[in-house]
């Protein structure tokens, strides 16, 4: 099944919508990027949360205390009532795949434990591996099934800044989240020249004419920057634009987007 209904937005191959990053680190630059961000042409707002933790100094300190999580929740509650209706990604991205921090599996699942029973976010993104290329099988899917329980959706990712895995790994990768219980299946690699950017949208599209998805695949890089569009035609349903700043290599403004995407599918009815 590659279609996925969330409030009133259907993803699905075709156009891809559009998630937009809210990296800001204070509570207050957290909400006014969310303010800005809701103006955009975007359909989904990610909330970065590694950038807000990155300034706490000592978290293995800080997330001893039951008002830190709290607090998270406390920002998530406005960026909610901001977004007005967009579906809200929660993401917590570990140093190893370009992201802030580096949280224990335990401070990690206090978290999403967190996050997913407060019911302010439609996703909660996980990381298929916590280590490099180290599969926890019964983590993830004990992390999968808790936010399943509390009525959330899991976005399960990978991310590879080093290379293009192979097709038989990307295929492989995806299979793997697909078989842990994935509701979208993220895989994003750098892409040094056109063919390693062909090289996703061929494993994007064997997997998606086989049923498996929701996917989001992205090639990263400059090189990438097409996969970024053209990937929905090939079963891809989620790009991701830049608001303030670009969360990964090779994103482009919101704006920008919008103009590729309807130079190439057609303006939006």
């Amino acid at each position: 099944m590659n279609t996925l209904k969330i409030r009133d937005l259907v993803l699905k191959p075709g156009r891809p919508k559009v998630a937009v990053p809210i990296v800001a680190q204070h509570p207050a630059e957290i909400v006014a990027e969310c303010e800005k961000i809701q103006a955009l042409p975007c359909d989904l707002i990610e909330w970065r949360a590694d950038y807000y933790l990155s300034r706490m100094g000592n978290l293995n300190e800080l997330l001893t205390d039951k008002n830190a999580y709290l607090d998270m929740v406390k920002i998530l509650d406005d960026l909610n009532y901001i977004a007005a209706g967009k579906p809200i990604i929660f993401t917590v991205r570990s140093r190893r795949q370009g992201g802030q921090v580096q949280l224990t599996k335990e401070q990690l699942a206090s978290i999403y434990g967190l996050i997913a029973q407060s019911g302010l976010a439609d996703f909660v993104d996980i990381e298929l591996y916590h280590k490099q290329k180290e599969l926890d099988g019964d983590w993830i899917f004990g992390q999968i099934e808790e936010v399943h329980r509390c009525g959330a959706k899991v976005i399960l990712s990978h991310h590879d800044f080093d290379c293009m895995p192979d097709p038989s790994e990307i295929v492989d990768l995806v299979k793997t989240m697909y078989r842990l219980g994935a509701d979208v299946c993220k895989v994003a690699a750098m892409a040094y020249n056109s063919e390693d950017a062909k090289t996703l949208l061929k494993a994007t599209a064997f997997l998606s004419k086989n049923g498996i998805g929701p996917l989001i695949m992205l090639a990263m890089g400059d090189a990438g920057k097409s996969s970024r569009v053209a990937g929905g035609r090939y079963g891809s349903c989620i790009t991701f634009a830049a608001g303030t700043t670009e969360s990964a290599p090779g994103q482009v403004d919101a704006y920008t987007m919008k103009k590729w995407l309807d130079d190439y599918y057609g303006e939006e009815s």
